[in-house]
Protein backbone atom coordinates (compact mmCIF):
# COMPACT_ATOMS: atom_id res chain seq x y z
CA UNK A 1 0.00 0.00 0.00
CA UNK A 2 2.71 2.32 0.78
CA UNK A 3 4.42 1.86 -2.41
CA UNK A 4 1.22 2.75 -4.22
CA UNK A 5 0.67 5.92 -2.64
CA UNK A 6 4.69 6.87 -2.81
CA UNK A 7 4.07 6.09 -6.69
CA UNK A 8 0.84 8.03 -6.94
CA UNK A 9 3.18 11.10 -4.98
CA UNK A 10 5.97 11.10 -6.94
CA UNK A 11 3.61 10.79 -10.09
CA UNK A 12 1.79 13.89 -8.82
CA UNK A 13 5.02 15.80 -8.41
CA UNK A 14 6.86 14.63 -11.89
CA UNK A 15 3.59 15.74 -13.52
CA UNK A 16 3.47 19.03 -11.62
CA UNK A 17 7.22 19.97 -12.85
CA UNK A 18 6.46 18.83 -16.04
CA UNK A 19 3.13 20.89 -16.62
CA UNK A 20 5.13 23.99 -14.58
CA UNK A 21 8.04 23.61 -17.55
CA UNK A 22 6.27 23.11 -20.35
CA UNK A 23 4.19 25.96 -19.51
CA UNK A 24 7.49 28.75 -18.44
CA UNK A 25 8.93 27.27 -21.61
CA UNK A 26 5.73 27.55 -24.24
CA UNK A 27 5.30 31.01 -22.79
CA UNK A 28 8.69 31.86 -23.50
CA UNK A 29 8.71 30.47 -27.28
CA UNK A 30 5.26 32.33 -27.75
CA UNK A 31 7.10 35.46 -26.83
CA UNK A 32 9.86 34.70 -29.05
CA UNK A 33 7.39 33.97 -31.90
CA UNK A 34 5.84 37.34 -31.25
CA UNK A 35 8.96 39.06 -31.86
CA UNK A 36 10.13 37.28 -34.73
CA UNK A 37 6.88 37.93 -36.38
CA UNK A 38 7.59 41.78 -35.52
CA UNK A 39 11.04 41.51 -37.31
CA UNK A 40 13.43 41.68 -34.50
CA UNK A 41 15.39 38.16 -35.28
CA UNK A 42 18.29 38.48 -32.98
CA UNK A 43 15.94 39.64 -29.75
CA UNK A 44 13.86 36.70 -30.77
CA UNK A 45 16.80 34.39 -30.74
CA UNK A 46 17.79 35.35 -27.15
CA UNK A 47 14.09 35.45 -25.85
CA UNK A 48 14.10 31.26 -27.49
CA UNK A 49 17.18 30.53 -25.80
CA UNK A 50 16.16 32.08 -22.60
CA UNK A 51 12.68 30.24 -22.97
CA UNK A 52 14.96 27.13 -23.38
CA UNK A 53 17.11 27.67 -20.28
CA UNK A 54 14.91 28.88 -18.03
CA UNK A 55 13.69 25.40 -16.45
CA UNK A 56 17.48 24.80 -15.34
CA UNK A 57 18.18 28.33 -14.03
CA UNK A 58 14.96 27.73 -11.57
CA UNK A 59 16.04 23.86 -10.89
CA UNK A 60 19.54 26.16 -9.89
CA UNK A 61 18.20 28.35 -7.79
CA UNK A 62 15.81 26.36 -5.94
CA UNK A 63 18.67 23.67 -4.93
CA UNK A 64 20.71 26.45 -3.91
CA UNK A 65 18.16 28.23 -1.75
CA UNK A 66 17.86 24.40 -0.38
CA UNK A 67 21.65 24.05 0.28
CA UNK A 68 21.40 27.21 2.08
CA UNK A 69 18.53 26.28 4.41
CA UNK A 70 20.41 23.42 5.34
CA UNK A 71 23.44 24.74 6.04
CA UNK A 72 21.76 27.56 7.72
CA UNK A 73 19.74 25.17 10.12
CA UNK A 74 22.55 22.73 10.41
CA UNK A 75 25.02 25.88 11.96
CA UNK A 76 21.63 26.95 14.33
CA UNK A 77 21.50 23.37 15.65
CA UNK A 78 25.51 22.70 15.67
CA UNK A 79 26.63 26.30 17.42
CA UNK A 80 25.54 25.86 20.81
CA UNK A 81 26.89 22.26 20.44
CA UNK A 82 30.42 23.53 19.32
CA UNK A 83 30.29 26.69 21.72
CA UNK A 84 29.67 24.40 24.75
CA UNK A 85 32.71 21.87 23.86
CA UNK A 86 34.53 24.65 23.71
CA UNK A 87 34.03 25.92 26.89
CA UNK A 88 34.62 22.73 28.49
CA UNK A 89 38.10 22.38 26.43
CA UNK A 90 39.18 26.11 27.73
CA UNK A 91 38.33 25.50 31.24
CA UNK A 92 40.35 22.05 31.11
CA UNK A 93 43.62 23.96 30.03
CA UNK A 94 43.31 26.29 32.41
Amino acid sequence: MGSIISSLGLAYLAGSGLCTNAAIVGRGLFRATRTAVEGNFQAAGVEALGALASPALMSYGSIANLVVEVLDAGQSLAGPALEAASERVLSRTA
